[in-house]
């Protein structure tokens, strides 16, 4: 069945004053911890207004539904998580091949366990448009940082790399999420030998 793609207006109105920027703060972190707790499709806009202290027409005053919520809060994880990802890019010379692989699945896993809505969003029974330049440019930063590591490859091949690499982080995080806890540091000792294998024969290429 096809996973039905929603898009949606995000913020109506931007805050002018710093007491809509505070009840625009309450909205979304209300929103955040109720999409962690209960998930997406669980979570009302009345739940949220209720849990910001809060009235539904304030509510819709700043945001036209809860998909609406949904895609401001995976632009803001988008950005820390681009943020995370280019420190990682920073110090990859310095590292192994296999370190480097091991802090980058790491460095997901512990963005996920900081933003448990962040994997529940991903995870829902709908896709939320989200920014295209946004995503390529946390691909770019990973095959730059594999054209540094092996400067035979060529830019069209680093980026195959970059996205073989995110795929094989979006594997584990279905599988880390589909298995009961008590399995997930090994689902995540799986994926990290994967990444290391894949990336030790690929960053060993010559020309």
């Amino acid at each position: 069945m096809r996973v039905p793609s929603i898009s949606s207006n995000s913020i109506r109105v931007a805050p002018q004053q710093e007491r809509s920027a505070r009840r625009l703060a309450a909205f979304l972190e209300a929103a955040e911890a109720l999409f962690a707790e209960h998930g997406f499709e669980a979570a009302t806009m009345q739940a949220i207004a209720d849990r910001s202290a809060s009235s539904i027409g304030a509510l819709y005053n700043y945001f036209p539904d809860k998909q609406a919520i949904a895609v401001t809060l995976l632009r803001k994880y988008s950005e820390e998580l681009r943020s995370r990802i280019r420190a990682l890019m920073d110090r990859a010379e310095t590292l192994s091949t296999r370190d480097f692989a091991v802090e980058f699945i790491d460095c997901i896993i512990q963005f996920a366990r900081d933003y448990p809505a962040w994997l529940n969003l991903l995870t829902a029974p709908v896709r939320f448009r989200r920014d295209a330049a946004a995503r390529r440019a946390l691909r770019l930063y990973l095959a730059q940082a594999f054209e540094r590591k092996n400067p035979a490859l060529s830019s069209e091949r680093a980026m195959l790399v970059a996205n073989v690499s995110v795929q094989i982080a979006k594997g584990m995080m279905a599988v880390y999420t589909d298995s009961e806890p008590k399995m997930r540091e090994a689902v995540i000792a799986e994926f990290r030998s994967v990444l290391a294998a894949y990336l030790e024969q690929v960053l060993a290429e010559r020309s």
